[in-house]
């Protein structure tokens, strides 16, 4: 099963829905599949065909936000500017390797002869770095930043419902294209949320490629 058959599935079932949207950009993070209700209210369905991608997708911003909104937090943190070390000592690696990142490059090196005989080495050269410091900057969290609700929409039986977080629904997707709905998404708010934005950030992303495939061919 794949991410478009799930999105073919999640099509066809929500068809009542007035919009929908596959790969669109409406918060601060792609949304594999977004839907308007004739209500106004929005959903969000992130997708996942493994497990190893479900358990990476907590690593992204958009669940700051839902924590923060769950304990009723107005701010988040959010990370604006890492500040990285170069050339680091081997005293800064031997007390502190939990900041280190090191990296391998191979290189071939040639060696030739007087008598014209050409012979090659490959030496690997590792270069450590150290994350030294981040800059943070204070978020306010908002309403418009988050659907109405969120949900994970997976391969049967992927995941289970207690692996989900309290603020996320859960969807099985069965190979026939039918849907199991195993944990309703719980209302994050009740605002209703503005589908003509949606449609400007489409629009505007058409605007520029059609400016810069004119103005291409018209230089040609």
């Amino acid at each position: 099963m794949t991410e478009k058959t799930i999105q073919f599935a999640l099509l066809r079932n929500f068809a009542s829905h007035s919009f929908k949207f596959t790969n669109a950009y409406y918060f601060n993070n792609e949304s594999d599949f977004l839907s308007f209700l004739p209500s106004g209210f929005c959903y969000e369905i992130e997708i996942k065909i493994s497990r190893s991608d479900f358990k990476a997708d907590f690593k992204k911003e958009k669940h700051t936000v839902h924590g923060a909104n769950e304990k009723k937090g107005k701010t988040f943190l959010r990370k604006v500017k890492d500040n990285i070390a170069y050339n680091v000592s081997w005293e800064i690696c031997k007390y502190f390797p939990e900041l280190i990142k090191s990296e391998e490059r191979f290189r071939t090196k040639r060696h030739y002869r007087p008598n014209f005989e050409e012979t090659a080495e490959d030496i690997c050269e590792i270069t450590f770095t150290a994350h030294v410091s981040s800059e943070i900057e204070f978020v306010e969290t908002k309403n418009k930043m988050l659907p109405n609700k969120f949900f994970y929409a997976v391969p049967n039986g992927l995941i289970k419902k207690d692996e989900v977080p309290e603020y996320a629904g859960l969807l099985y997707i069965n190979d026939d294209g039918s849907i199991d709905k195993i944990k309703d998404g719980k209302f994050l708010h009740k605002d209703h949320l503005d589908v003509v934005r949606l449609f400007k950030k489409t629009y505007y992303s058409y605007e520029r490629e059609l400016w810069q495939k004119l103005k291409t061919d018209v230089q040609r």
